[in-house]
């Protein structure tokens, strides 16, 4: 019989809905790109650097009794994880998490591996497959992913379409944006048109700020105004409205006036923290809810092969969060004036797997303010 981790009962109490599991394998990367969040935990120069494949088999099972069914896939960059045993070991997580009852499998990666590798049964079998694109041109990714990148990784896009693979891609948006003669929301539509054209399912944004978080001292000067984003973002969703695209789009709103906040503070103060809807687990030891709180002290627990452990520190996220408040995103400080903060994983009407049961957040949203 399987060995099973002893589980702290304050870690259950918090997460008897949890419904998604972020698990990065590997602290490596093959690349370096100038706005990744994730770059403290590649750059440390002691400590596990990857996950023990049993070890991350017992906390998908934990994590799946927990009521987890979707699992994500990702690091650092998940194809380097097994790259010495022809990738058995990133398979097997694969196939393990399929018979563990997952129903959505997917795997978020920088797009940079063997093109063959797309092929291979474990791969296919995936629900979704993530790539990371940063622009519509090499001179807008590869400014901020290294020179290169975008070819590489649109060649393995075009490669899983082919294949069948359900393809979503993941785009920072980067001050490299801002750089071209025809203006921000103008390059950011062509690369959803881009988008569209290779026949890609669905874009994810993630608008690059200062945020007030650790990540800003080593993200660089990657940062974009938030009245950009929002002329971009309205200008996406008159599109999308207008039926302009095939391909689906994510777009985060990210933060609000008070007085729009004030419409609907429950909705507007969505967090992830508050609900113990998904968990972060790192090859460290560390467990996390929040993506802000990468590179800092702040978690929810701990785990080896023994036991998932809370934490019992000022540093536990949790804690940090006002539970019966729809208060809005403590970890993230604003400078702008008049501006609140919202969660990143905020998204209005976003199609998405679990975030379908979620969708109710909008229509009732939507009919308080008509």
């Amino acid at each position: 019989m399987e060995p099973r981790l002893t589980i702290d009962p304050r870690f259950l109490r918090h997460y008897s809905n949890l419904e998604q599991v972020f698990l990065y394998v590997v602290d490596t990367c093959n690349l370096r790109c100038a706005q990744c969040l994730y770059k403290p935990l590649l750059q440390r120069k002691s400590g596990k650097k990857e996950i023990d494949t049993e070890l991350a088999l017992s906390l998908l099972r934990a994590f799946r009794s927990l009521g987890a069914s979707k699992l994500t896939i990702l690091g650092g960059e998940p194809t380097l994880y097994g790259v010495e045993n022809a990738h058995e070991r990133l398979f097997l997580l694969i196939r393990k998490a399929k018979e563990y009852g997952y129903e959505y499998v997917r795997i978020d990666t920088n797009g940079i591996f063997p093109g063959e590798l797309l092929g291979e049964d474990a791969l296919r079998s995936l629900d979704e497959i993530s790539f990371s694109l940063d622009g519509p041109s090499p001179e807008v990714n590869d400014l901020v992913r290294g020179v290169g990148t975008f070819a590489q990784c649109t060649g393995n896009i075009s490669r899983g379409i082919a294949l069948g693979h359900r393809v979503v891609v993941t785009c920072c948006v980067h001050r490299g944006f801002l750089a071209a003669s025809c203006g921000p929301v103008r390059m950011v539509e062509r690369f959803v048109e881009l988008m569209d054209d290779m026949g890609v399912h669905q874009v994810n944004f993630h608008p690059v700020f200062k945020m007030g978080v650790a990540r800003d001292a080593w993200t660089g000067e990657t940062d974009i105004p938030p009245e950009t984003w929002v002329r971009i973002q309205r200008a996406l969703a008159k599109n999308m409205k207008d039926g302009r695209y095939q391909v689906l789009l994510r777009l985060p709103s990210r933060f609000i006036t008070e007085a729009e906040f004030k419409i609907n503070a429950q909705y507007y103060g969505y967090c992830s923290v508050k609900l113990g809807e998904r968990i972060l687990v790192h090859p460290d030891g560390r467990l996390r809810t929040c993506a802000l709180s990468i590179g800092s002290p702040y978690g929810v627990g701990t785990y080896d092969d023994r036991r998932i452990t809370w934490d019992e520190s000022k540093y536990n996220e949790v804690l940090l969060q006002n539970m019966k408040s729809a208060t809005p995103c403590i970890v993230q400080h604003w400078h702008a004036e008049g501006l609140v903060p919202l969660c990143i994983s905020l998204k209005p009407n976003q199609d998405e797997f679990v975030w379908n049961e979620k969708i109710k957040w909008d229509k009732r949203f939507n009919a308080e303010c008509t």
